[in-house]
């Protein structure tokens, strides 16, 4: 696509997919760089971390739901920082040149400045963080499955949820079901 200027998105989230779109059959080079090979569905990772659904079921690959935009190239790689002089996006793999940069990269979670909080809480905020909680959540259980101290048990099958959006509420609405639900059944021991 010689003399189409390039259009460089960093992110395949759901602004990065907008922007794609939008600019799906225009006289532009796209290309697509996001560190994962997968886009997700992030208003349904309370559920993943709730062990409610399959993280496939909220991880979609980025060529696939991109494969009709023609004008698109996918590119796997971190992006580290921009060269503003040179027009590159500067990434783990190599320099990408842009004549338009657009930064679609999500949200992060926001501790409020509060010392040691990020060392031992769970974000919700990327498929990775989702699995870990659930991850966490299930190993309390097998843990309290071995435990005969019932103030040990009760300690381990504790859960604070901090946050009272969307997300939080969703989260503690389907940690309930999957404790009340599930996990009386498979840890009859427990309760």
């Amino acid at each position: 696509m010689p003399g189409r200027a390039r259009v460089v998105v960093v992110g395949a989230g759901f602004a990065g997919l907008t922007v794609v779109r939008a600019l799906r059959g225009r006289p532009v080079e796209m290309i697509l760089v996001d560190r994962h090979n997968y886009h997700t569905f992030t208003p349904l990772l309370y559920q993943v971390a709730s062990a409610l659904l399959d993280p496939s079921q909220v991880a979609h690959p980025i060529r696939g739901v991109v494969r009709p935009i023609h004008n698109l190239e996918v590119r796997l790689a971190e992006a580290t920082g921009i060269d503003l002089a040179g027009r590159r996006l500067l990434t783990d793999v190599e320099p990408v040149g842009y004549d338009f940069l657009v930064l679609c990269t999500g949200s992060t979670t926001n501790y409020f400045q509060i010392k040691g909080l990020a060392g031992s809480a769970f974000g919700l905020k990327d498929l990775e963080q989702a699995m870990a909680l659930r991850n966490q959540v299930l190993r309390r259980f097998e843990e309290a499955a071995w435990t005969e101290d019932s103030e040990r048990r009760r300690t381990l099958l504790t859960f604070a949820v901090v946050g009272g959006g969307p997300t939080g509420v969703e989260f503690s609405g389907a940690l309930s079901e999957l404790i009340r639900g599930v996990l009386t059944k498979d840890f009859p021991s427990v309760y």
